[in-house]
């Protein structure tokens, strides 16, 4: 019983402080980490280095290598795929 009270207390006090915190999540997390000494990564610059050009560029690269080579590749169009009612009318037979 003394444990639940001890749960319960900590999670009303989470909760109040969550609702009354004078900063925000994202200037809290900063003023820690300064105090702490942890590095701060910002991730939204990554991108900045590599044009969203050249990002798009190695994506098609890569799903082009995935597709396997053309002479092989199956047209889209004349890919049969039954439907799940056909498979299931199927198995019952």
């Amino acid at each position: 019983m003394t444990i639940f009270a001890i749960l319960a207390g900590i999670a009303a006090g989470a909760a109040i402080a969550v609702l009354f915190a004078p900063k925000s999540g994202r200037e809290s997390r900063k003023i820690l980490a300064e105090k702490l000494n942890f590095p701060q990564h910002d991730h939204r610059h990554e991108l900045e280095d590599e044009s969203i050009d050249d990002l798009r560029e190695t994506i098609r690269d890569h799903a082009d290598q995935l597709q396997g080579p053309h002479n092989k590749r199956k047209d889209p169009t004349q890919i049969k795929v039954p439907s799940a009612g056909t498979t299931a009318w199927k198995k019952s037979q």
